[in-house]
């Protein structure tokens, strides 16, 4: 988790921002799982005691190389830090999900229109706002505000943008970073990680939206500069005032570039690097399970 943030920038200014946001989700979920299972493991001999189970907190300290650090003390705040992190990661994911439902348009209420399978909402209101909430029937919204004081052209590169969020569900992505940063984002290389993924999705909306309007990349910076519009807590949007000059800047630089047998070679190690890491933290849990369920055979 502590180098995602830096291995994000780096991958976000050579390749698609669809690479950063995998990547660097894929770093914290892996960094994530390892921290809460060291924890776990860390606070089984402890529990184990506090119940009564002295042998088998005894073996298991055998099978983790010996005495925990801080003792019972130790394993009682690791099982605490454990719980706190857990509820803190769901609470934050939940959140963003919950905040989805309620930015969801009523069934009762007619779309203005329908495109590739998206429906496309117009509230009534003086403020310009745009947003996508997502789900098995992904919803595309904008404020009357948008519609009747933007050009035409613009609000095309908007349903645009909006379209690559509900096509590709970055209501997950945004999920999953507000769980790992409700949990870790007092560490700074997280809450910076979780920044640019937020960022990252915004400009792969930016990158793939202008390979369908009219002046490519063009376009996509024109629409940023003159909609200056505010994008939906919990949800993903055309426009966030502190987004805009990242985003300007990455439309103003070269576009990204297509995968890569760079970007394949890094993909490869992230994966071995995560395979390993499920690997490990399995076995020592199967082991730490067999400890409890078949104490005899975890003689070590």
């Amino acid at each position: 988790m502590l180098v995602s943030a830096s291995l994000g920038d780096t991958i976000g200014e050579r390749f698609h921002p669809a690479h950063r946001v995998r990547l660097t989700v894929g770093a914290l979920l892996t960094g994530a799982l390892v921290v809460e299972a060291g924890l776990i493991l860390w606070s089984m001999p402890a529990l184990l005691d506090l119940v009564g189970l002295v042998d088998l907190a005894e073996v298991c300290r055998r099978i983790l190389g010996g005495p925990t650090p801080g003792g019972s003390a130790g394993g009682v705040a690791a099982g605490a830090c454990a719980v706190w992190l857990g509820g803190a990661m769901v609470k934050g994911w939940w959140g963003v999900l919950w905040t989805q439902r309620k930015l969801r348009i009523e069934s009762a209420l007619t779309p203005r229109d329908r495109q590739e399978g998206f429906d496309v909402y117009v509230l009534p209101s003086p403020r310009r706002m745009a947003y996508t909430v997502g789900g098995r029937s992904p919803q595309i919204v904008l404020t009357s505000a948008v519609v009747d004081q933007l050009s035409p052209d613009v609000v095309d590169v908007i349903l645009a943008h909006e379209r690559v969020h509900a096509h590709n569900r970055h209501h997950r992505f945004l999920a999953l970073a507000t769980g790992l940063e409700s949990g870790f984002g007092w560490l700074r290389p997280v809450a910076a990680a979780v920044k640019s993924v937020r960022v990252s999705l915004e400009r792969w909306a930016d990158e793939d939206a202008s390979l369908v309007v009219p002046r490519g990349r063009g376009d996509v910076k024109d629409a940023l500069l003159s909609a200056c519009l505010v994008g939906a807590s919990g949800a993903t949007g055309f426009g966030d005032p502190e987004m805009v000059s990242a985003r300007i800047s990455g439309l103003e630089g070269p576009a990204p570039s297509p995968f890569s047998p760079g970007l394949a070679t890094l993909y490869v190690a992230f994966g071995c690097a995560m395979v390993a890491s499920v690997v490990v933290v399995g076995w020592a849990t199967q082991m730490s399970i067999l400890t409890i369920t078949h104490p005899g055979q975890c003689v070590v």
